[in-house]
């Protein structure tokens, strides 16, 4: 019976582990794609582990939702990154553009 239990504890140990891999990797390709500084706001990050339907394949993904944002026509913002790190899509499709766009007018 112990040796089951250590197995069951090592196996949520490493089930853990790698979940938090994950979401370190999907914050950090969101943070690629966002930039410095972003013009987004009340950023939130979730596990679509169900998938989400408004994608091709219905994926797993983490998404990383923006709120508010000071782009100029964009209310909300979404990231969709897979499970292992790969930038899926984003809402709005051009966001990386707007986000382009809205560095360089923040320019001197």
């Amino acid at each position: 019976m112990r040796r089951a239990f250590n197995w069951l504890l090592l196996l949520l140990f490493v089930c853990g582990l790698l979940a938090a891999v994950s979401y370190a990797g999907a914050r950090a390709t969101a943070g690629k794609v966002v930039g410095d500084k972003p013009p987004l706001l009340e950023r939130s990050v979730a596990l679509a582990y169900q998938g989400v339907e408004d994608l091709p394949g219905k994926p797993r993904v983490w998404v990383i939702r923006y709120e508010r944002t000071r782009l100029p026509g964009v209310r909300r913002a979404f990231i969709y990154v897979s499970l292992t790190g790969k930038l899926i899509a984003t809402r709005p499709v051009d966001l990386d553009q707007r986000l382009a766009a809205w560095e360089k007018s923040q320019e001197p």
